[in-house]
């Protein structure tokens, strides 16, 4: 069978020659299209790192000093307003169905973070690593074990630093970066970044003392290289307010949990000067802020076009093989005549179809990978060379190459069967004496 198919190929090469330069150009086209949607649905379906399933966001916020519900001791008066804060999270520690609770400042899909290099004096790595997150949170809060965020190996456990006393020059890094600046020693011996103080122009030296697992500072991106620092909750910082997320106990719906108590929360959380603002699910959180930064709709503009790309793809193979399988009436006749099924035609006419798919594809996959090597292969957000790669097979070019390469000859070969069945059956039903009348 394959020596036919092979024959009849060479031997109808003018007349397939259109359909053959049709597939090398779909082929080169469909990794255009398909290579940063194929990442980008790998990112975001790669885990967060952290339970978002269980958070609930409460934001909260102070009257203004020119409001008719301001309490003016609250607002002014630092040492009230801290007594103030202290029961308002002893309140939401409270409240029904809530396991931990963590006054937050750097939020995941949200702001209060910043981002830059880290140093420790070692110019070999320090000028190639790139840049990572760093978020703030509060000593001596369950920031950690609230999120969901776990201990790596060879860090002190989520108990352990939460209950640590940390200054501004002790930090938490993720795995990644313990990776990266040290990727031949564990542990946390002799592990630390050279900062500057601001105000002194002093040469500062911040300890890790913990390292975390990855976690992933935005839901569509790849996971973020990050780290955490410790700062001391003053009376300035809540000054406008504040947020808490809270961690629902296993088994509760976070999104019908604030359904259901979100006049209880307001209630509840309604201490001197603060008000709620806004309770959501951390999953609403995420949802909001990528349909705020056009996330949700690239990715279905993304899905959009893919159809339609392979849509017109098995139209126009469809059309293709159904005018060639029209002038080849008589030698199906013959073949039939001679004996062969209809199940021999059709793969024939399949096997036909494959291999020219795959002779294509190969030439089409050659030429894009010369531009591949040129200009790079679709990485991603925070897979560019200003952040600390996350190794995985995006970063990887031959790995990531040969898989979108593996998932773009299926997505092809799919499409070239599907174009070919109508033709192929219809073709195979003729019967014999039919298709020889005219000769």
């Amino acid at each position: 069978m394959f020596k036919i198919i092979i024959k009849n190929l060479w031997n109808r090469r003018r007349r397939n020659i259109w359909l053959f330069i049709e597939l090398i150009v779909v082929t080169i086209l469909t990794w255009a299209v398909l290579d940063p949607m194929i990442v980008g649905f790998h990112n975001a379906c790669t885990p967060l790192g952290y339970d978002a399933d269980r958070l609930v966001v409460v934001e909260i916020k102070n009257y203004p000093h020119d409001s008719k519900k301001c309490d003016s001791e609250s607002f002014f008066n630092e040492e009230k307003r801290m007594e103030n804060y202290e029961i308002l999270k002893e309140k939401a520690r409270n409240l029904p169905d809530v396991e931990s609770v963590s006054h937050i400042f750097s939020t995941f899909n949200g702001s209060g973070y910043s981002y830059g290099h880290l140093n420790t004096g070692n110019i070999g790595i320090d000028t190639i690593a790139g840049y990572s997150y760093d978020m703030t949170y509060f000593v001596g809060d369950k920031f950690f074990s609230t999120h969901g965020i776990e201990a790596a190996e060879g860090s002190p456990s989520i108990e352990q630093l939460e209950s640590m006393i940390l200054s501004k020059n002790d930090m938490i890094i993720t795995e990644t970066i313990d990776r990266t600046y040290w990727p031949d020693r564990r542990g946390l011996k002799d592990k630390w970044f050279i900062d500057k103080d601001w105000e002194t122009g002093d040469t500062i030296y911040k300890n890790v003392v913990g390292i975390v697992k990855d976690v992933k500072q935005y839901s569509h991106i790849q996971t973020a290289a990050v780290s955490f620092s410790p700062m001391e909750c003053t009376p300035r910082i809540v000054v406008n307010g504040c947020r808490f997320v809270l961690r629902l106990r296993e088994g509760v719906d976070t999104r019908e949990y604030v359904r259901d108590n979100i006049k209880l929360i307001n209630d509840e959380l309604q201490v001197g000067n603060f008000y709620v603002r806004s309770v959501s699910s951390q999953a609403d959180v995420i949802k909001l802020y990528e349909d705020r930064w056009g996330v949700t709709s690239q990715r279905n503009l993304s899905i959009f076009v893919a159809v339609l790309f392979l849509v017109n793809l098995i139209l126009g193979v469809t059309g293709c093989v159904w005018l060639q399988t029209g002038k080849r009436v008589s030698e199906l006749g013959i073949l039939r005549s001679y004996g062969a099924s209809r199940s021999s035609i059709m793969r024939m006419l399949f096997g036909e179809g494959i291999v020219l798919a795959t002779v294509a594809f190969v030439i089409g996959d050659a030429v894009y990978l010369q531009y591949a090597l040129k200009e790079g292969l679709a990485m991603g957000f925070l897979n560019t060379a200003e952040f600390i790669p996350i190794k995985s097979w995006v970063t990887e070019f031959a790995a990531h190459f040969v898989i979108v390469s593996a998932i773009i000859y299926a997505l092809v070969i799919l499409c070239v069967c599907i174009g070919t069945y109508c033709p192929a059956r219809h073709a195979s039903r003729i019967e014999p004496v039919d298709a020889l009348r005219d000769e």
